[in-house]
């Protein structure tokens, strides 16, 4: 399958590349679709919390839960693949 990137896109990969942030092209874009995956969810649940709040359903915010969901979901990121 092509890809059509702009030139300053695809410059960035090339670059990434040689720099050896990513072992290929190929890992490259997979990495940009997973982020653009995220970023989608992420808005999917923005956008419910916000109807949520809307219909009156919002709690209080817990600091300490917040920064324990943090720490796992980073600990998470970091586990090898």
């Amino acid at each position: 399958m092509s890809t059509d990137l702009s030139p300053s896109n695809e410059q960035y990969i090339e670059d990434a590349v040689a720099r050896g942030v990513f072992h290929s092209r190929t890992q490259a874009l997979d990495a940009a679709v997973e982020l653009l995956k995220r970023r989608e969810e992420t808005i999917r649940q923005v956008n419910q919390g916000i109807e949520e709040l809307e219909r009156g359903e919002g709690r209080p915010l817990n600091l300490e839960d917040i920064k324990a969901d943090i720490r796992k979901r980073l600990a998470k990121e970091s586990e090898p693949k």
